[in-house]
């Protein structure tokens, strides 16, 4: 029995440790051939969603009114009417002549089965899978996702944001409730930078070797930015937006997973008199991530900040407002895997009305939160405690 058991922790000891090496290197190699995408500016205006209905209704309706080209790239896709409502606006455009792509992560999507992706191809939709994971760095590439959300529609309107396709996002999961996200739909010129982030992932699914793309010059007037990541670059763009702010820092993410670069820089900001606010969500949609974040709350919360637990359902939205001047908004979470595994875009927007129709939306979601505090983490339950300490190793992961 004694040889047995020995023979089962050496052979999990070797797994373990043929994973970790898997990491390492893989994370080296995508070091040396991370795709370093230009930020895009231009002018244009951007819509708000907060609800998944609301957001639905008018995409599914840009993409019937679409006549010349439709590029749509999501996380996941789901299998449910609301999927199925989606796909058929896609194949009822195709049918029409209109070309139209559609891009999904390979392992979230992995609902488009055979059949699906058949009936797509049939009806003239062109559909590819982004980011198959494969040798060398396997178990890396696993976790190395493309987490993009991006619709083009004639080149004119672009959508860009947090929500991904299914009835989840319109609050009829009953383990998670209304569901909080936030998306943009852009208009204008800024439209054309989407579509390039777009076709570059595309390409590289089809397994095309393409130049990067050409970032138009820097504007005069401060309109939108697109900020592409490849798991390299966004821990540097949070360090510059809060390094900016000299007032106000409102943070909103379904996940709290910070560096100790960008924990420091906030705990500076604190000492320094600047008000933060952090939103996150009460319930989980994922094991250990509400836990990796606590230590984290929990040291800002000492310093000052006013932490809020979201809990009117599943807070998902990606969002920072700074001074009421900047408001950056997109897939990107506050953690790990965006800031170093995931391909992401954010946008940056500074209109006024428009950073202010966002904080509102921040302010108002705050009512329907409980406060981060002495009494919520004395009384929070062993169970959550026991995890906040398995989640400490699996904070590369998270």
């Amino acid at each position: 029995m004694f040889v047995v058991v020995f023979y089962i922790i050496l052979c999990l000891s070797i797994f373990a440790l043929l994973l970790i090496l898997d990491f390492k290197f893989g994370r080296a190699s995508h070091l040396k051939h991370a795709r370093r995408l230009p930020f895009f500016e231009g002018t244009g205006d951007a819509r708000l969603y907060t609800n998944g209905s609301s957001l639905y209704e008018d995409l599914f309706q840009s993409i019937r009114d679409a006549d010349k080209q439709v590029d749509v790239q999501f996380f996941s896709i789901e299998t449910d009417y609301i999927s199925d409502n989606f796909l058929t606006v896609l194949k009822e455009k195709a049918e029409q002549g209109v070309p139209v792509r559609l891009l999904v992560d390979r392992l979230a999507g992995f609902k488009m089965n055979k059949h699906i992706q058949k009936e797509l191809t049939n009806n003239g939709v062109i559909f590819q899978f982004a980011e198959t994971p494969g040798f060398p760095f396997l178990f890396y590439k696993m976790n190395r996702r493309n987490h993009r959300k991006i619709t083009v529609i004639d080149g004119k309107i672009g959508y860009v944001g947090g929500f991904n396709i299914g009835r989840n996002y319109i609050g009829e999961n009953p383990k998670f409730g209304n569901w909080r996200d936030y998306h943009l739909r852009l208009t204008g010129e800024i439209v054309q930078g989407l579509h390039d982030i777009f076709e570059d992932d595309w390409q590289i699914s089809k397994g095309n070797k393409v130049p990067l793309p050409n970032a138009p010059g820097r504007k005069k007037e401060r309109g939108i930015t697109l900020f592409p990541t490849d798991g390299v670059e966004l821990e540097d763009a949070f360090m510059e937006l809060f390094r900016s702010a000299e007032e106000e820092i409102l943070l909103g993410s379904p996940y709290f997973v910070p560096t100790e670069r960008l924990m420091t820089e906030l705990e500076k900001g604190l000492k320094l008199g600047i008000t933060l606010h952090v939103m996150v969500p009460l319930k989980s949609d994922h094991p250990f991530v509400k836990e990796a974040g606590i230590p984290y709350l929990e040291r800002l919360y000492r310093l000052g900040a006013h932490v809020h637990f979201y809990d009117a359902g599943f807070y998902h939205p990606k969002m920072t407002i700074i001074d009421k001047k900047i408001v950056d908004i997109g897939t990107a979470n506050f953690d790990r895997r965006s800031l170093f595994l995931n391909k992401e875009v954010n946008t940056i927007l500074y209109d006024p009305v428009f950073i202010q129709t966002v904080r509102d939306s921040f302010f108002k979601d705050m009512e329907d939160s409980i406060p981060f505090d002495d009494h919520w983490l004395k009384h929070r339950s062993w169970k959550t405690r026991i995890n906040e300490k398995i989640a400490v190793l699996l904070r590369p992961l998270l």
